[in-house]
């Protein structure tokens, strides 16, 4: 046999088989019984399983037996009253509501009459409407106005005095003060109630036929 000096042979080295866990990855009251019950089986019989280990191993079974159906009861519970919520919240339908947000919804050329805060006084106050696109369909001259809560009214038409169709619509307030200075503006959103959705696991309300608003951000019922 001839080697050749300075050469070396090497065997590839293999990688080792990937192991899978088969099975479930927690057990349930049926697999803790299945355990017991072999247990017992393959004991052996010349030192049996001691009387106080399975008096323990019983009440561990009991008591997880009790916790679980606790658990299955309180999410039952929990259903229940996910139903009751979602049936009191069709009660709002129709009633007015007022929500964070700067929308403004039109129905049969009328809209409900909604609110702004101002964080200090105005030199001048400009309130500007938008359609759903983002084109602006009218302007509201205010000038000097004091700082507070604020009623807004419009009256849904163009400056031409053409009807806006219905819709979802935007207003912005444009405020500064003496100084020139911009001023804060708090916006909130104002309409009648007119349908609940619970898609989604979300409970939602539709304000004016346009306006999807959320219930956690609903802030007055009237």
């Amino acid at each position: 046999m001839t080697t050749t000096a300075g050469a070396s042979s090497t065997l590839p080295i293999q990688d080792a088989p990937t192991m899978k866990t088969v099975g479930k990855k927690s057990l349930d009251r049926s697999d803790f019984m299945t355990l017991f019950i072999t247990q017992m089986q393959h004991q052996d019989p010349m030192e049996p399983m001691d009387s106080t280990d399975m008096a323990s191993q019983l009440a561990q079974f009991s008591n997880m037996e009790a916790t679980m159906k606790m658990s299955d009861n309180l999410e039952k519970l929990l259903g229940y009253q996910v139903s009751q919520n979602n049936l009191q919240l069709l009660s709002l339908i129709g009633k007015e509501v007022q929500g964070g947000g700067n929308t403004m919804g039109v129905v049969g050329g009328a809209v409900a009459t909604t609110k702004y805060t101002l964080a200090e006084a105005t030199d001048s106050c400009r309130v500007e409407i938008y359609d759903a696109a983002g084109k602006m369909v009218d302007t509201i001259e205010l000038g000097y106005v004091p700082s507070g809560v604020q009623e807004l009214s419009w009256d849904a038409t163009t400056p031409s005095g053409t009807v806006v169709p219905d819709g979802q619509y935007n207003y912005k307030v444009v405020a500064m003060n003496a100084l020139g200075q911009k001023v804060d503006v708090g916006y909130r959103s104002t309409g009648r109630v007119t349908g609940v959705n619970f898609d989604g696991g979300k409970a939602q309300v539709t304000v004016d036929k346009s306006i999807v608003m959320d219930v956690a951000d609903i802030l007055v019922v009237q």
